[in-house]
């Protein structure tokens, strides 16, 4: 019986020992604490203000509204949404009534305004005031120099035209 007891004894002694061999070894969760992982997080993109002109009395006039980083264009697609609650209430609203987007394809100084993709692709009557919504807001954009306008005044063969701002004093 002592023989017996004492095999025992081994077998559980030896079982503690590799027990607290696991323990000490750990399963690969170390101790927990405050880390540090360096300074605090800085936002580095600045959203600058964009420029659109909206109507007022049949005379376009600037309005700034906050823009989004990486979006340099949204000017352009703000004219065809409604106006804040707070530009409505001064009386400003926009004659463009279809969805655009600029877009920039071969040279950087030309921005091409187009329906926004998914609207169906057919001639726009623009009253004079909406072309020179888009014509403004579009060189309100820095680097913008031309605006090719799909359905624009003089549109060559396949429907395209060139606004400038500058022609269209007698709506500002």
């Amino acid at each position: 019986m002592r023989r017996r007891w004492g095999r025992a004894v081994r077998v559980l002694a030896a079982m503690a020992a590799a027990a607290a061999a696991v323990v000490s070894a750990g399963c690969g969760v170390r101790p927990t604490g405050v880390l540090s992982a360096g300074g605090m997080p800085v936002a580095n993109g600045r959203a600058s203000t964009i420029t659109v002109y909206l109507v007022k009395g049949g005379v376009i006039r600037p309005v700034v509204r906050p823009g989004l980083p990486g979006h340099p264009y949204l000017a352009i697609a703000q004219l065809g949404v409604p106006v804040t609650s707070v530009e409505g209430r001064a009386g400003l609203y926009s004659e463009v009534r279809v969805p655009l987007e600029g877009r920039i394809v071969d040279d950087p100084s030309v921005l091409i305004v187009d329906l926004k993709e998914g609207v169906p692709h057919r001639r726009v009557s623009w009253s004079r005031v909406a072309l020179g919504q888009i014509a403004c807001t579009a060189a309100s954009i820095p680097g913008v120099e031309r605006v090719k306008l799909w359905s624009g005044p003089d549109p060559d063969e396949y429907g395209w035209g060139f606004v400038d701002c500058a022609g269209f004093a007698d709506v500002r």
